[in-house]
């Protein structure tokens, strides 16, 4: 008995032991490390997809241009140094958009490793491009991972030169009624993601920046419960660009923004543009700080003595 009960000792040991080994190896071949959805929402705003404070001032290397007029938050974001496409200078985001900056596109990324992708992030390579002074780890593991595996080439989906979407409008139609309206209404009209005087409503957007519009369908927003990401949903890229291509023909709030061209700017969204937030909710603690310090002070305020009466006891 005493001899089954060693051998089973022995057989849990071992077993542990190479289980704790097995962990401490290196990842299986194929095996990606990061997930590519949260990547593609740090990708789109990372500010927002994990919940961190804006850096003050424009990004370090935004000084590196002249073109793009934009400043503050908005330069932080990664889609607006490389676009959408992904493409950079070469892609929607070239000389004749108002987002040029002249910086490179992302393609060298993909079938890189996880470490040299990750280099570009976390400022080995470059100081000024350390993001990991204001993310962590696991979301630059993420935002490298959607970098390597989840880039496609855009020209496939939407005409490079017009931005007319490849998709069947017919097929969208169906699609969209099923999944989208009850957000975004029959129209699209549900949702204006620029302001009261400038209104952007899907329409715009499908039309104007309809990469951008792909890169939202795929992955969702960078807050997920706002949208989810439909390559989550099992969609394939030619539904998306059936999807895109019916919402290209839906009603247009602001017929005159584009991204190509000389369109007026507009900050769709104001996504990451949270300073009055922050500002705000610094002034209602101020409020609340004073109105306890004056209670205090009350409370603490020796009661004043009435006529006739003395303090000293007898």
């Amino acid at each position: 008995m005493k001899r089954i009960v060693g051998i089973c000792f022995f057989a849990l040991l071992a077993g542990t032991t190479l289980l704790a080994a097995a962990r401490g190896l290196p990842p299986e071949q194929g095996e990606i490390p990061g997930d590519p959805i949260a990547g593609a929402r740090i990708y789109d705003n990372w500010i927002l997809a994990l919940d961190k404070l804006p850096p003050e001032g424009n990004h370090p290397l935004w000084d590196n241009q002249d073109s793009n007029t934009r400043s503050g938050v908005v330069t932080w974001r990664c889609a607006e140094c490389h676009g959408w496409d992904y493409k950079g200078v070469d892609g929607a985001y070239g000389p004749y958009s108002n987002h040029y900056t002249g910086f490179t596109g992302l393609g060298d990324a993909v079938g890189a490793s996880q470490e040299q992708v990750v280099a570009w992030l976390d400022g080995t390579v470059n100081l000024d491009h350390d993001f990991l002074r204001y993310t962590n780890s696991p979301a630059l593991n993420d935002l490298a991972a959607f970098l390597r595996t989840r880039q496609i080439d855009t020209d496939l989906i939407i005409d490079p030169d017009t931005g007319v979407a490849f998709g069947d409008r017919r097929v969208g139609l169906n699609i969209y009624n099923d999944t989208c309206a009850a957000c975004h209404g029959d129209t699209g009209d549900q949702i204006n993601f620029g302001n009261a005087q400038n209104p952007l409503y899907l329409g715009d957007l499908a039309v104007a920046d309809p990469w951008q519009s792909l890169h939202k369908i795929r992955f969702g927003t960078p807050t997920s419960e706002r949208m989810p990401a439909y390559e989550d949903e099992d969609w394939s890229l030619s539904m998306m660009a059936d999807v895109l291509a019916y919402t290209q023909t839906l009603p247009r709030g602001n017929p005159d923004f584009a991204i190509l061209g000389t369109g007026p700017v507009i900050d769709v969204e104001g996504q990451g543009q949270i300073e009055p937030i922050i500002y705000g909710a610094f002034a209602i603690l101020l409020v609340v700080a004073i109105s306890l310090g004056w209670d205090l002070y009350v409370q603490r305020k020796p009661a004043p003595v009435k006529p006739g009466k003395s303090m000293r006891r007898k």
